[in-house]
């Protein structure tokens, strides 16, 4: 079987959209290769090998990184002009704080891979190693960035990925965009289509309790625990007034719970994926409330199981709406509230969740589509399945 490297931040068990879709993707390669995990570790311990599943995983320690004082640069710049212009000075800063991994060239190198995966565009070594695009013996190199960001594209470190990459692949539609501006079209990128698998067997059973509380609507403030968060947003009781009868359940890190007018239930149950599907699968609307992530895949998942969905503009999850047709979107909170009301309207509901189930089971409802679109992404058309 041929052999893939996949270089990342992103592995193990953070509850993160990255390391999901890492995952995911390592996952769908292992059918038709040998998948090594590179594991660049911050605060950087010690080199190690070990076994995760099927995978083989090389712990390379980070040095230097930063990434909360980075958060905080980037959060700053975009106050400006959302960090369309970074300073080339603030950028040298940012590049500084990403950190240092001097050893994966050695350890690729030991590896031999037939293709190199660069999971998430923080890739703080030197990918000049890899050879040039195309010279002989040189291994087929997939960038996934992970961000529609064209400020972030078009900056130094990720430019240096992308001039030296194979194919890109795209978490959505706006991503795939964004990487053929940033590259004038130099770099093919292609949508990763991501396999997202729901249990509709298990969704169909109610949370205990639910019943009582009738129609409502699902927000998710936080998930899973412990992922981002905004500290202020709509709360659960402003907007459960505006929507007359109907009641709103929340899903907010550990604390799951469903109120109406008079009457709350905790939920008192595991804040586990199948358990949210269940509160998927029979609300109006799946609501997010969260800073947006890089995938958006609770809104594949919502779109899956028939429910349409209500998201934040400019995000992976307004992107999936839009070409779904299953969801409305909002800027503010305003948008927000008129949005859940609109969806109140049955024939509106009825008609997006039809158009955005549909386009769920085709993009990503095929697991085996998904694992032969990793295979020609990462080995080409021309490798052979075993």
């Amino acid at each position: 079987m041929p052999r893939v490297a996949i270089v990342t931040q992103h592995w193990g068990s953070r509850p993160d959209e990255l390391t999901e879709m890492t995952r995911l993707v390592a996952g769908a390669l292992a059918r038709h290769a040998t998948v090594e995990i590179v594991h660049l570790l911050a605060p950087p311990e010690p080199p190690r090998t070990s076994v995760d599943s099927v995978f083989r995983v090389h712990q390379v320690p980070l040095h230097g990184a930063r990434p909360l004082r980075a958060s905080i640069l980037r959060a700053a710049l975009g106050t400006y002009d959302r960090g369309r212009n970074v300073p080339a000075r603030a950028a040298t800063i940012l590049h500084d704080l990403e950190g240092s991994a001097p050893d994966v060239p050695d350890l690729l190198a030991e590896l031999a891979p037939d293709a190199v995966v660069l999971a998430g565009h923080h890739q703080p070594w030197d990918v000049r190693a890899l050879g040039a695009r195309g010279a002989r013996g040189a291994p087929r190199v997939v960038v996934l960035p992970c961000t529609a960001d064209g400020s972030t594209l078009r900056s130094a470190p990720v430019a240096r990925l992308l001039d030296r990459a194979d194919v890109a692949g795209a978490a959505h539609s706006g991503e795939r965009r964004a990487l053929e501006a940033a590259t004038a079209g130099a770099v093919e990128a292609r949508d990763l289509g991501l396999g997202v698998g729901v249990n509709r067997s298990a969704a169909a059973n109610r949370l205990f309790g639910v019943r009582f509380f009738g129609a409502y609507v699902l927000i998710i403030r936080s998930f899973p625990p412990g992922g981002s968060r905004w500290g202020r947003s709509v709360t659960h009781d402003v907007l459960r007034s505006t929507l007359g009868d109907i009641s709103v359940a929340e899903v907010d890190g550990d604390t799951w719970r469903i109120g109406d007018k008079e009457n709350t239930l905790e939920l008192p149950v595991s804040p586990s994926r199948v358990n949210l599907w269940r509160l998927m699968a029979h609300a109006i609307a799946t609501v997010d409330l969260r800073p947006p992530g890089p995938v958006g895949r609770e809104t594949i998942e919502s779109l899956l199981l028939g429910t349409p969905v209500v998201v934040p503009e400019e995000s992976a999850a307004h992107e999936h709406a839009a070409d779904a047709g299953g969801g409305l979107w909002y800027r503010n909170d305003g948008e927000l509230i008129d949005s859940v009301r609109a969806l109140s309207d049955r024939r509106l509901r009825d008609r997006l969740a039809v158009q955005g189930k549909r386009w769920a089971d085709r993009y990503h409802g095929d697991m085996d589509d998904f694992v032969e679109r990793m295979r020609v992404l990462v080995l080409g058309d021309s490798s052979s399945t075993p």
